[in-house]
């Protein structure tokens, strides 16, 4: 079964490709990874890899705080271990992360539509990310929209944009492969669904990712009614995370 600490790493190595397509200055130090630049809009400046090296990692944050790197900026802690509220923080969200074993049957659609496709080509990730994004028009697609995800991330063979096609995306997931030495993982993130019907589509995203990197552990992080539904598909709770995010 994928730990929380494999789950953590492989979003830090997510966050990272992320952040330094966006040419952002970013760094794996002690016991957390972190990106000295303004992170693009839902990513952290920080994202702790340990439920140790919390001196390290609070003198890490320090750091960026008397950077001067604008706000509002979020740390992603990964094990709750932190109490971030002394130096400015609040709450944001909390949520589980979550895995799945290579040799679980999903419990609901173990099946790969044959619709879902990999992105290759900077205009299908415009269309990808317009449908991620909520411009589901084809107009609004073509017009100028702040980019989130730099073609450059289709260069790497790890990070796979997955989309779900019926001449228009209908249905999206990202998914991307890290390898933490000891254990070797796939991250899903970035999942949208189509307002009615997603839960089969939700099945056939995670299965797409599946197929993609076959035989591998499955980590993400969910909460509220999208924790549940993942629950019903076969992926286990294997720990809390919280998001703090500066007041300023």
């Amino acid at each position: 079964m994928p730990t929380s600490v494999a789950a953590a790493l492989n979003n830090g190595t997510w966050c990272d490709a992320v952040c330094r397509a966006h040419g952002g200055e970013t760094a794996f130090v002690e016991g957390m990874w972190i990106n000295r630049d303004p992170s693009p809009p839902f990513y952290p400046n920080a994202v702790t890899l340990g439920p140790r090296d919390m001196t390290s990692q609070l003198r890490s944050i320090q750091d960026l705080l008397d950077s001067g790197l604008p706000t509002p900026w979020s740390v992603k802690d990964s094990f709750c271990a932190l109490d971030l509220a002394p130096l400015g923080f609040d709450v944001l969200f909390e949520a589980q992360w979550i895995g799945l074993r290579p040799e679980e049957t999903l419990l609901v659609h173990d099946r790969l539509g044959s619709r879902w496709k990999r992105v290759a080509s900077e205009s299908e990730l415009v269309m990808w990310e317009a449908a991620w994004s909520g411009q589901i028009d084809v107009a609004e697609a073509s017009a100028p929209m702040t980019r989130a995800f730099p073609p450059v991330l289709l260069q790497d063979p790890n990070v796979a944009f997955l989309a779900e096609r019926d001449g228009w995306v209908v249905a999206g997931i990202v998914a991307n492969r890290s390898n933490d030495l000891s254990s070797e993982v796939v991250g899903i993130s970035n999942l949208f669904l189509p307002a009615e019907g997603g839960e089969v589509h939700r099945a056939e995203a995670v299965a797409a990712a599946r197929a993609t990197f076959p035989g591998l552990p499955m980590v993400g992080y969910e909460r509220g009614a999208d924790l549940v539904h993942m629950q019903e598909l076969g992926f286990e709770v294997l720990g809390p995370l919280r998001v703090w995010v500066t007041k300023g």
